[in-house]
């Protein structure tokens, strides 16, 4: 039988091959190039911190709306997400009350699952509707399921205007954690 003579052969076979070879890494090289950005634009919200809390001091209201009874507030601040700004949204609530005539701020989120805490006037106490926890003034646990006090937020007083750090927590665990 005679040599297939297709196939090349020698020096022609090398630099033939080698050529193949470039060409592949060159198109592999240029094919990457818009990969590079796609997958910066794909990874974007890894890596920047999406704003589920307000991070920052937000306005609550002045100082002289802020004795005797409980206060409900809600905080509004600029919402950012990965590619996203959304002025003024509510991120969040807080009860504001003073005691022994320094204000304390505690979340609206129940430590037990996350359920809404509202204020019962008669009966003076912090309570979560859905499982039966109840707190005092002083955000203790009273009784039901909650594994924990009720979450304090920073609270701070400038120039006659009270300002919170709304920050989010871990539910249904013992120890305050910020999620």
């Amino acid at each position: 039988m005679a040599e297939d003579e297709s196939k090349p052969q020698g020096e022609g076979a090398s630099r033939r091959g080698m050529l193949k070879v470039g060409v592949g890494v060159l198109g592999g090289g240029l094919a990457l190039i818009p990969l590079v950005p796609a997958l910066g634009f794909v990874n974007h919200p890894r890596e920047h911190r999406m704003t589920s809390s307000g991070g920052g001091f937000i306005v609550a209201g002045k100082r002289r709306n802020f004795t005797g009874e409980p206060v409900k507030v809600d905080l509004h601040a600029d919402q950012v997400d990965a590619w996203n700004r959304t002025p003024d949204v509510r991120i969040g609530s807080a009860w504001v009350i003073e005691i022994d005539g320094s204000l304390t701020a505690f979340s609206t989120v129940c430590p037990h699952l996350g359920c809404a805490i509202d204020y019962n006037p008669e009966t003076k106490k912090f309570i979560c509707p859905c499982h039966k926890s109840s707190f005092s003034l002083t955000g203790e646990v009273e009784e039901g399921p909650s594994p924990r006090a009720l979450d304090t937020l920073e609270v701070k007083e400038d120039e006659k205007l009270v300002t919170i750090r709304y920050l989010r927590f871990r539910q249904g665990v013992e120890v305050k954690e910020e999620v």
